[in-house]
């Protein structure tokens, strides 16, 4: 009997070898393309492996909130719902990009949330997602949401950082009664995936999904890929992957049924597509000068009393600095693109705001062609009510108006406060440009602004 039991262990042991060795040939044969670069022969969708990342995040990964009090302007950097998270590339190989694409999935919602605030003109219900500080993407309606996803937008991720996102949810009171809002269910999912991992110079290093074997910029072969200017690309692959280009984020990015381990030959020349300004990112910066009598520097952007980077210049109180100089996509809207600057390129009293900002005209790109006010003012409370809450916070004191009366931001304590003296704050003005202009070079970054033309 005992020798019995010994076989049928004996058998019993064999069973589960083979079986464990058929699960661990299972579980290889159906790995992301990450791990599979070895078989010349493998095709992977636009999805690679999440293992390549670490994703934590400080509140999980789930959103299960309801509606609160509506948030006036001022408040919705201290006051909303803040979902934040990092990721962290686990190797670091030189000269690689990858991409990641952050979406919101299995979105439940009340109806009452999608509904157009006649005040606002659009929905008063605000997702947005920020990457380092910059906007990555918001949606101002339930009507963005389709099949209960909602995409932000794609990331070329820094492996020498942890890269940092923080997600909000929102309602923006819109001076009215909005108590039907209160207390309607949102839930969703915060989804990451790796869309792309591509060698960006030409080099030869461990393990890319697909390798670059030559750039070649307008006819002159490069050992990179192009940083500025606007180029359509040309991508010749050895397995015949699908490579395509991303003109704005200027990225490479495989679709689907591309080959693991694929080598490709990229060239590039200057696009001949026009790319409107209209269709780039909020939050971008451009390169626009007035001429309507503003003065040097200013004209472009540079704020008052500036003195360099570490100074970005102020209005009101020195203590308190802008953080940026220049001109932002502040909304698009109606179809045209509207500036707004970064800081303050002057500062002035109540009665010289409008006088102050008409300067900043420029009728090579404005609205209509004209200066009037219908092209150029000084920030409003509509305004506020289109962008997006990093446009809001700039560091320093500035006036802004509404119907009723005219307020100004209050750095120290992040709000706006009414006031009736002649306090010398900054003026921010803001352009409607014309639905034509369009872009011609830059990538849209404090660095290297969208360079603009009609």
């Amino acid at each position: 009997m005992r020798g019995d039991g010994r076989v049928s262990f004996k058998k019993m042991l064999g069973v589960i070898l083979i079986v464990v060795v058929a699960l661990f040939g299972l579980m290889l044969t159906t790995s992301y393309a990450w791990y599979s670069y070895e078989s010349a022969s493998t095709k992977f969708d636009v999805v690679t492996a999440n293992d390549d990342i670490d994703i934590v995040f400080q509140k999980g990964e789930f959103i299960n909130t309801e509606s609160a009090i509506p948030l006036k302007v001022s408040d919705i950097d201290r006051y909303s719902d803040k979902y934040d998270f990092n990721i962290k590339i686990k190797k670091y190989v030189e000269d690689n990009e990858m991409v990641a694409k952050v979406s919101l999935v299995d979105i439940v919602m009340d109806e009452e949330l999608k509904k157009v605030d006649e005040v606002l003109g659009d929905s008063p219900f605000r997702i947005e997602l920020f990457y380092q500080g910059g906007l990555v993407g918001s949606s101002i309606s339930g009507k963005d949401i389709v099949d209960t996803v909602y995409e932000f937008g794609d990331v070329v991720l820094s492996s020498s950082i942890d890269n940092q996102f923080e997600l909000r949810v929102y309602l923006v009171d819109n001076d009215g009664k909005q108590d039907y809002l209160m207390d309607k269910k949102f839930q969703g999912k915060i989804n990451v995936n790796v869309i792309s991992r591509v060698s960006t110079n030409v080099v030869t290093f461990e393990n890319p999904d697909i390798s670059v074997s030559k750039i070649t910029i307008d006819g002159i072969e490069s050992k990179s890929l192009p940083t500025s200017n606007l180029y359509d690309m040309t991508a010749v692959c050895e397995k015949g992957s699908n490579v395509t280009w991303n003109t704005m984020t200027k990225s490479l990015i495989y679709g689907k049924d591309s080959f693991v381990g694929d080598s490709c030959s990229l060239s590039f020349v200057k696009s001949t597509k026009k790319v409107y300004l209209r269709e780039a990112t909020v939050g971008s910066y451009v390169q626009y000068v007035g001429n309507n009598g503003c003065s040097g520097k200013a004209c472009s952007g540079e704020n008052a009393n500036y003195v360099d980077d570490n100074q970005m210049g102020y209005c009101g109180n020195e203590d308190f600095h802008y953080f940026k100089s220049g001109f932002r996509i502040a909304y698009i809207k109606d179809n045209t693109a509207y500036l707004v600057s970064a800081g303050a390129p002057e500062c002035g009293n109540l009665q010289s705001i409008e006088d102050i900002a008409i300067k900043y005209c420029n009728t090579n790109y404005t609205y209509q062609g004209v200066c009037d006010s219908n092209s150029v003012w000084s920030l409003r409370s509509s305004d506020i009510s289109n962008i997006n809450s990093d446009l809001i916070n700039i560091g320093g004191y500035y006036w802004y108006s509404n119907s009723s009366d005219v307020s100004f931001w209050n750095p120290s304590n992040r709000t706006f406060l009414t006031n009736n003296d002649s306090g010398d704050y900054g003026v921010r003005p803001v352009i409607r440009l014309d639905a034509d202009v369009y872009i011609v070079g830059g990538a849209g970054t404090y660095q290297d602004p969208y360079i603009i033309q009609k």
